[in-house]
């Protein structure tokens, strides 16, 4: 207790970008979490755990430029640790390592946390909640339509049927730079617009260019041309050297559709992402209602080669929190309640009955004899029934109709699930 003139004890708070998750949003993440796993599997996806603290100099050998920002930390021998910002690269290297030996396509899932330190000034998470899957050792369309698939496969189980799932390629774009004749200097322009996504940069740079039409055109246009076929059909008319890399994606495209998700894929040349990092097919995942991608991935071919056994790699990343964004603005503002039941008593004189109905299957939240919380607390926690004790019976309240109503045996009168 502060007294007059001293300062009282400090606010609980949390670092920047850290948050609590409770009851409610934890279980629903889990429930996405588990409908994720299940998709994951159906492929033939298994799941790996990679560490949470890695060595920096291993993480850094990913990319040019290293890992870039991270929590870092020292151990006892003085190397530097991070708290690995990202998954793919963690798995990247366990399945260079680790699953060296293994024939191939090698086909790994995660669920497990990132964390980043949040740029300055800016609301962003310091800790993610990602879920993913990994091809290893398989190239071509046939492998990227793989895994688009089951991106599209898994949103919509967890209950994002309306995703849109923007599908880029960066050895496409350098194809049509090739094509075009741009230098390295005027590549690192376009580049440094591209990540930024700052399209004015891009068509400034683009301008800049000693091109005569069609290409210059084309090039200012690139990041903002979207669609179909007809997208990647103008790319190689204006530049007909980039018509292989137009085929492949075409071809991508009709394996996609045959995966039953061509109504959630749309070509879109402006998901370009850091070209360092990623060699060929790259795309970001839409919902409505959230204003970041709710998914990332593409196509790294070069990156397993930094650990060990160079093979062809390409997988995907979903941020649950985003996803769960999504969905929840999906569902009615009240839901119904769940299935299961206060009683009053269950902690001590109706010890058994709590036991028996837990046994078969249906949740017992237990409140001591005569507590007189238990219809607040039903309301609190969103559970379906309350009970207690009355003569030799049970006064039993479903708060889904509001009805009230006498039973001689909760186990009868209750239904359990399936």
């Amino acid at each position: 207790m502060a007294v007059d003139g001293e300062a009282g004890p400090a606010p609980a708070t949390l670092p920047a970008g850290a948050k609590d998750v409770l009851p409610v949003e934890a279980e629903e993440l889990r429930e996405l979490e588990g409908r994720i796993r299940a998709v994951a599997a159906a492929f033939g996806y298994r799941e790996v755990m990679t560490p949470v603290l890695e060595l920096a100099e291993v993480l850094d050998r990913a990319q040019e430029g290293g890992v870039g920002p991270a929590f870092r930390l020292f151990d006892d021998h003085g190397r530097v640790l991070v708290l690995r910002p990202d998954l793919t690269i963690p798995v990247a290297r366990l399945v260079a390592t680790r699953l060296a030996d293994h024939p191939g396509p090698v086909r790994v899932a995660y669920l497990a946390r990132v964390f980043r330190p949040p740029p300055a000034g800016r609301a962003q998470a310091a800790e993610e909640r990602q879920a993913g899957a990994e091809l290893v050792g398989a190239g071509g369309a046939e492998a990227d339509a793989e895994v688009i698939g089951l991106l599209v496969s898994a949103l919509a189980a967890a209950g994002l049927g309306d995703a849109r799932v923007a599908v880029g390629d960066v050895s496409l774009t350098a194809a049509v730079l090739d094509g075009l004749g741009a230098s390295e200097a005027r590549r690192e322009r376009l580049r440094s617009a591209a990540s930024a996504r700052n399209l004015v940069a891009w068509r400034r740079a683009a301008r800049d260019l000693d091109l005569a039409d069609p290409g210059r055109t084309l090039l200012a246009e690139l990041p903002s041309l979207r669609g179909g076929e007809e997208v990647l059909e103008r790319v190689a008319d204006a530049v007909p050297s980039a018509e292989p890399a137009c085929g492949r994606l075409a071809r991508l495209l009709d394996l996609v559709a045959a995966h039953g998700a061509g109504e959630a894929v749309m070509i879109d040349l402006g998901v370009l992402r850091d070209w360092a990092y990623y060699s060929g097919v790259v795309f970001e995942a839409y919902a409505p209602g959230v204003g970041a991608p709710v998914a990332v991935g593409g196509r790294y071919d070069r990156m397993a080669g930094r650990f060990g056994r160079a093979r062809p790699a390409v997988g995907f990343t979903i941020t649950l929190e985003r996803l769960h964004r999504a969905v929840a603005g999906q569902r009615p503002e009240e839901a119904p309640p769940r299935d299961g039941v206060v009683l009053v008593g269950g902690m001590d004189d109706d010890l058994a009955a709590a036991r028996a109905m837990r046994a078969a299957g249906l949740p017992v939240v237990a409140l001591p004899t005569g507590d007189e919380r238990a219809e607040r607390l039903a309301a609190a926690d969103g559970w379906r029934w309350v009970a207690a004790r009355a003569g030799d019976g049970y006064r039993v309240l479903d708060r889904a109709s509001g009805r009230s109503f006498a039973c001689d045996e909760l186990q009868e009168a209750l239904p359990s699930p399936p």
